[in-house]
């Protein structure tokens, strides 16, 4: 039940009239636009809260400023002024499709009757639409007001709808799934980070290598539509993970090529095989995956969203950009699979894991435990999805290092987000696995950068 008094149409309004200020962006330095953002953080955990508390804060937000919608709004704002500084139209963008998506996609979401999204019954298509349209018109106005700041370089007004749009469709799913982490920070950060990466696309590659990616594409559908088939016979995967596990395998084998896929098919390999060894005793204790370890769509993006979506960029850049993001790409399915194996086997062992940050024993499936025998079979699953890569040539001999090391961090941020945040409901298992995977990635691109640097 929400508090008495409290306007989730209020909220909302709120919610989007705040993107007003985005407009100053156009004229205002970066460091004077984060510290007017520090200041609505300070207002909305202050002021705010006590003078209309009960009208704009949901049950739950008071039980901390990490669960404040308002407070984590104000900050994702900070967040993406501070990042994007030197594009402040993307911050601008980012924050448009979180208000106007998100606004729309809630407002029109309990006013009008829809059908329930499959993957989530608590959301509706016509809200995910709003969402959609109403966050790339938002969007695509403030990147193209914010982009005639001075020393801006020019954006044509299709191109520009053309990036909101895309970064309001991220929007529109992730605020469809079923996630635990808030979406004033989910939305509009991976909006942000999504059009950052865009701007190296070139798209005149995709005409030169059509041939190529046509026939890539022919065969990822050829080859995913059994394979999802068989997989759903085999009770690995629900229907909304064939959906989501399609989607991630076509657009790798697109972009990627069949040695790409091939590294997909064996993390999922590895992680099936994982999930099913002792699933019984894990089944006893509480800790084995629901539905009999079939992973739904929220699994299929979790842990390979971001492969996918660097098998896509790898295939938009020249070289040798290719190469570090291809090294990243399967640096994101090694950490995957480090996760995934060392949770998956580490309950098994004989003695209970401990708690990364207070290295004590507890019992197996605590959030952020780890054992010995779950980090060596996640390290052994990283170095075999890694090592399968080199000998496949997707990747050089000489980055298998780096892929483990890569791994090993992501898995380490793993536990340690497991240890803090999931305890205290700031953020769910399939986020952390999102997280882990794009720490790994960025991982392995920053000791390419540091290891070239050096050399």
């Amino acid at each position: 039940m929400a508090e008495a008094g409290h306007s989730e149409v209020l909220r909302k309004l709120v919610h989007v009239c705040m993107v007003g200020f985005a407009l100053l962006l156009r004229w205002i330095p970066w460091w004077l636009a984060a510290l007017l953002a520090i200041v609505a953080m300070i207002l909305c955990a202050t002021w705010i809260p006590r003078r209309w508390g009960d009208r704009l804060m949901r049950p739950g937000d008071r039980e901390g400023l990490l669960h404040s919608g308002i407070f984590l709004y104000a900050l994702s704002v900070l967040i993406l002024v501070v990042l994007f500084r030197d594009h402040l139209e993307i911050a601008a963008c980012a924050w448009a499709v979180l208000a106007f998506g998100d606004g729309a996609a809630t407002l029109l979401g309990a006013s009008v009757d829809g059908t329930s999204l499959p993957w989530n019954p608590q959301k509706t298509w016509v809200g995910s639409a709003g969402f959609l349209f109403f966050g790339a018109l938002g969007g695509g106005c403030l990147l193209i007001w914010v982009a005639q700041r001075p020393g801006a370089g020019s954006l044509q007004q299709t191109h520009a709808f053309l990036l909101a749009t895309c970064a309001a469709f991220l929007g529109a799913l992730t605020e469809s799934l079923p996630l635990e982490l808030n979406d004033n920070l989910s939305v509009p950060l991976l909006a942000g980070g999504f059009l950052f990466t865009l701007q190296g696309v070139d798209p005149t590659l995709w005409t030169a290598s059509a041939p190529g990616l046509l026939r890539n594409l022919f065969i990822g559908l050829a080859v995913n539509i059994p394979l999802a088939w068989v997989a759903w016979l085999l009770g690995t995967v629900t229907w909304s993970g064939v959906a989501g596990g399609m989607a991630i395998g076509i657009t790798i084998a697109t972009f990627a090529g069949a040695r790409g896929f091939l590294v997909l098919a064996a993390f999922f390999t590895l992680g099936s095989a994982a999930t099913r060894i002792g699933y019984a005793r894990k089944a006893r204790q509480g800790i084995a995956q629901e539905r009999g370890g079939a992973r739904g769509i929220v699994h299929a993006v979790a842990n390979g969203g971001i492969a996918a979506y660097l098998a896509f960029l790898s295939g938009s850049v020249a070289a040798p950009k290719r190469e570090a993001l291809l090294i990243a790409f399967v640096a994101a399915l090694a950490t995957a699979a480090c996760d995934t194996l060392g949770s998956e086997v580490g309950p098994l062992g004989r003695r209970d894991p401990f708690l990364i940050t207070r290295l004590r024993r507890v019992p197996a499936g605590t959030p952020g435990a780890v054992s010995l025998l779950g980090t060596t079979a996640g390290a052994a699953g990283a170095l075999l999805v890694g090592a399968f890569a080199a000998v496949l040539g997707l990747v050089p001999p000489a980055a298998v290092p780096i892929i483990l090391l890569a791994a090993l961090v992501g898995a380490l941020l793993e536990s340690l987000l497991g240890a803090t945040l999931e305890p205290e409901g700031l953020i769910g298992s399939e986020t952390i696995n999102f997280v882990n995977t794009l720490a790994g990635a960025l991982t392995a691109l920053g000791l390419l950068r540091l290891f070239r640097g050096l050399a």
